[in-house]
């Protein structure tokens, strides 16, 4: 007998794997498209299966924020509350049209949209209800677009409704069914275990889905780690051929091990519950047999005699408060605003919390405060006293990270005898800052530059920063290279870098070789000498145009740049528009020497726009 070849040998092992599949599942195909399982339509799943107005005893209430407020227009303000092993859900309650726009939901990078026959879109909320924060992706008509949202749901607004069950249901798992869990695991011990599963039809719930199950291996290894869960089991050798893909929980499982073309392969899946049935599926694929389809199935592990350690329990330990800066910045700039310290203290009181922390924020005139509210944070008013002739109000702002620079808005209405105004100031708020090493600069107007650049590691740390001091020729380009790591060439005409350390010989080789920084002779850079604010921004500018940048054609009357120079009067005219370098009265003072505050701010801004390029 000729000997086989591997291709033959797949297809072979495909179509004998194929064989077990098919006349199980009695799979048939309508006209229509839809699929047929035992003479059932399998698309025709309800979402009754998981939550319907006969079954969701309860409603609750919740504020959507987003940057666009497309969200909040879209998306009602009230959905069904759903609770399934202690972990509570949001249904969202879209339209149709809405609902198809819909392609992602993703809370903590996992996804929250659901498909049984019907699509809907599960938002995981704890037991106290925080924000949730989701990322959401969608085909508009205009094109596809992802929208950050806020969900913060509102616990006193939680209804219960007559309802003919008031059992809950869960996500994986259609109600009513005779699945049935084994021992109930609430936390287990980070390790790998040694587990079986079982496999289970996609209508009845029943186990020993021999279609399913003959093509797997029944061992299967358990991971655990931080409390989270991950699966991988092993295609058998005459089936991995025609398995394509494996589907559990919606997330296509991943290949650990091995290759679909011989032998077996390991695939590794997450699941939320050690527990429970999740909906799984298996894409088959046989060339030979003209088949290309998705099979349903229910996975779970076999935990009727699975003995697994219990994780350790930390004591609990009780928050501490601790009091950090409090810094408020014009909207949109790094400079403080003229809010600081008046209006809003220049200290607030920081306690941890299970989600993050609260941030006790004091209005030490709150007597002109209508309201205060801090985008992706939520606000309560905490206290109100009277304090002399002023009305202190204490407001408890909870967030998730406490480095964040929040936007918030202050509503004022300021009344002196006959002077009055009503003002919404938005603001940016940073409670503590970012880590800051300088004593120095507390009160610099740079200060959010300063920190925002050291946190990326271009100024390096130190007991001072000397934000007037002026900054040289080779510090302004070493700062610059620190910034964006330009490859370095060779060698370098300069003759006068040769003393200085290697990094900074480095970045002056590197932006010269770009076209950015240039030499006060051919073969002399100057670098200790302090770089004029005309030497930085043509540097800048430069640098922006290598990063991409188009000129707009703006134009700047400062009275002190002459038009003789063009390329000076272009780059002073594109960056004053950009916001990354302005002057004063009309003059820019291009010969004045740049300080090192104001060098953190120019840098600053400049890296802002390059962001913005990419």
């Amino acid at each position: 007998m000729a000997k086989k070849s591997k291709t033959t040998k797949a297809i072979i092992a495909s179509l004998l794997a194929t064989s077990a599949i098919v006349p199980a599942m009695a799979v048939s195909a309508d006209v229509d498209g839809s699929v047929k399982v035992n003479g059932t339509d399998a698309t025709s799943r309800s979402v009754e299966a998981v939550n319907t107005s006969a079954q969701a005893t309860k409603t609750i209430d919740f504020k959507v924020e987003d940057a666009t407020g497309m969200l909040a227009k879209y998306v009602p303000g009230t959905g069904s509350l759903i609770e399934r092993e202690g972990q509570k859900y949001i249904q969202l309650n879209l339209t149709e049209q809405v609902l198809a726009m819909v392609d992602e939901v993703l809370v903590d990078g996992k996804t929250a949209v659901y498909n049984y026959g019907s699509k809907m879109i599960l938002i995981p909320v704890s037991a106290d209800f925080k924000p949730v924060e989701a990322t959401f992706t969608l085909t508009t008509p205009v094109g596809k677009m992802d929208a950050k949202a806020t969900l913060t749901p509102d616990p006193a607004s939680i209804k219960q409704e007559k309802t003919e069950s008031n059992k809950p249901t869960k996500p994986e798992e259609e109600a009513g069914k005779p699945f049935a869990p084994g021992k109930k695991f609430d936390s287990v011990a980070d390790g790998t275990y040694n587990v079986t599963f079982d496999t289970y039809a996609p209508e009845t719930n029943i186990g020993n889905y021999k279609a399913i199950s003959s093509h797997f291996s029944p061992k299967a290894k358990l991971i655990v780690k931080g409390g989270k869960y991950s699966v991988q089991v092993e295609v058998v050798e005459k089936s991995n051929p025609m398995i394509a893909a494996l589907k559990v929980n919606e997330q296509l499982a991943t290949t650990v091990s091995g290759s679909a073309t011989e032998g077996t392969r390991v695939l590794s899946f997450d699941i939320n519950s050690i527990s429970d049935l999740h909906k799984s599926a298996v894409h088959v694929v046989v060339p030979a047999a003209k088949m290309d389809k998705w099979y349903d199935f229910g996975f779970a592990i076999n935990t009727a005699n699975l003995e697994l350690p219990k994780a350790e329990t930390k004591p609990e330990a009780k928050p501490e408060a601790n009091t950090l800066p409090a810094f408020v910045y014009a909207d949109g700039k790094n400079d403080l605003s003229i809010m600081q310290g008046k209006y809003l203290a220049d200290q607030v009181t920081v306690t941890s919390t299970a989600g993050g922390y609260d941030v006790d924020v004091t209005f030490p005139e709150g007597q002109h405060l209508n309201d205060f509210t801090v985008t992706g944070a939520t606000v309560a008013k905490k206290s109100e006293e009277i304090v002399g002739e002023n009305t202190v109000k204490i407001y408890t702002v909870s967030v998730k990270d406490i480095t964040q620079m929040y936007n918030a808005t202050v509503d004022l209405s300021v009344r002196f005898g006959d002077f009055k105004y009503d003002e919404k100031y938005p603001v940016q708020l940073q409670f503590g800052g970012k880590k800051n090493p300088f004593t120095d600069i507390m009160k610099d107007a740079s200060y959010g530059s300063i920190v925002s650049l050291y946190s990326k590691g271009i100024f390096k740390e130190a007991d001072k920063f000397n934000p007037k001091n002026n900054v040289t020729r080779s510090q302004f380009a070493l700062m610059i290279n620190r910034a964006l790591t330009l490859e370095v060439p060779a060698t370098t005409k300069f003759t006068d870098i040769a003393k200085f350390d290697a990094e900074t010989q480095s970045a002056i080789k590197a932006l010269n070789g770009i076209g950015v920084i240039n030499g006060n002779t051919e073969t002399l850079f100057a670098p200790t000498q302090d770089i004029s604010r005309k030497q930085a921004a043509l540097m800048i500018y430069r640098l922006l145009e290598k990063q991409g940048y188009k000129a707009t054609g703006a134009t700047a009357n400062f009275s002190d740049v002459s038009a003789k120079d063009v390329e000076v009067v272009k780059a002073i005219a594109e960056l004053n528009k950009l916001g990354v370098m302005t002057g004063y009265e009309g003059k820019f003072n291009p010969d004045l020497k740049l300080t090192r505050g104001q060098m953190a701010k120019v840098l600053n801004n400049g890296l802002t726009v390059i962001d913005g390029l990419k």
